[in-house]
């Protein structure tokens, strides 16, 4: 019997159809002369998922004038850690191949622009591109808003970056680069004193608790407590939602059954910090201020703005400093 996993399962809900639906747009708006679409949230929110739902719409199979070989006209990569400015083309390189050792900037970019014309690739999607507006980059951010500008008018190439929020900041300081990108998509998390959002989330929750209870899963808690406990955990994401239970699936495979005990063994592994995080899976349940600190320190970490709190206990928890964010 196959084992049961949740990776890979896409589930709507409002903030993912509406992400979906302006990225399929802009794609569809964004002509034939190069341009950008940024999109942007924290880690785990789901963006990487909603990108493999683009791609199954839009990538076509397509013979290059150079390429006798069929192959997709959407890539996919990702920017790594510490980029120079060499990076940027060797990202995009390794999409269609291997990039050499240490070739020079001017053969990179060359090679980089004739593999994309041979293989008649139309779009192009690199993930962590704002370690380009981390302190700890090997370029500008400057250089790097060059890079992709050059990259879109030379190529004539939809660029899709993706990553932190943090990225808005390249793009707002370089007016060449803004001019020759798309209005920012962003993809947030859930905010639980938010009518509409607490509802979506906990309707998203229960969708995968019906979908795990179909394939035969018994699940032995209450199901509003355990809505509570997994915002907590997860800060609003949904992402984060699916792994965390994607891990306690796996532990429990020989059983078919999920209790609080098990959640709680699950979130050792897969939460980091776990001991400076206020109890969410003990049996007594977290209180409102943990779920609302979890929201807000989702939202510092990716460098988001914080909403006006509609509550005191809401305003508390926001002026909450990071580091004590879930503390107990």
């Amino acid at each position: 019997m196959n084992e049961l996993s949740l990776k890979g399962l896409r589930i709507s809900h409002s903030r993912y159809d509406i992400a979906l639906n302006q990225m399929l747009e802009a794609i569809e708006l964004a002509g034939s002369d190069g341009v950008c679409i940024p999109f942007l949230g924290p880690s785990r929110v789901g963006k990487s998922d909603l990108m493999l739902a683009v791609e199954s719409k839009v990538a076509k199979i397509r013979s290059g004038p150079g390429y006798m070989i069929p192959s997709p006209d959407f890539l996919s990569g990702e920017i790594s850690p510490k980029p120079n400015d060499s990076e940027i083309y060797a990202s995009i390189i390794r999409t269609m191949g291997r990039v050499g050792a240490n070739p020079k900037l001017a053969l990179l970019k060359d090679r980089m622009f004739d593999l994309l014309e041979q293989r008649d690739v139309r779009i192009v999607a690199l993930d962590e591109c704002s370690h380009c507006a981390e302190p700890g980059a090997n370029l500008t951010r400057r250089a790097a808003a060059d890079h992709f500008k050059t990259f879109v008018d030379r190529s004539g190439v939809i660029l899709i970056l993706m990553g932190l929020p943090k990225f808005q900041r390249l793009i707002d300081e370089n007016e060449q680069f803004a001019a020759r990108s798309m209005a920012t998509i962003e993809l947030q998390p859930y905010r639980w004193t938010n009518p509409d959002d607490r509802n979506e989330f906990t309707t998203v929750i229960y969708s995968i608790f019906e979908y795990l209870e179909e394939r035969g899963f018994s699940l032995e808690f209450d199901w509003i407590d355990m809505t509570r406990r997994l915002f907590a955990a997860s800060g609003g994401r949904i992402g984060m939602v699916i792994e965390l239970l994607e891990v306690a699936v796996r532990k429990s495979a020989h059983t078919k059954a999920l209790a609080l005990s098990d959640m709680g063994k699950a979130a050792q592994i897969r939460l980091q910090g776990l001991s400076r995080i206020a109890p969410i899976f003990d049996p007594e349940p977290p209180q409102d201020d943990v779920l609302l600190r979890s929201y807000a320190k989702v939202m510092r970490d990716a460098g988001l703005q914080l909403p006006d709190p509609n509550s005191s206990l809401e305003l508390e928890a926001f002026r909450t400093p990071n580091d004590k964010a879930l503390a107990a």
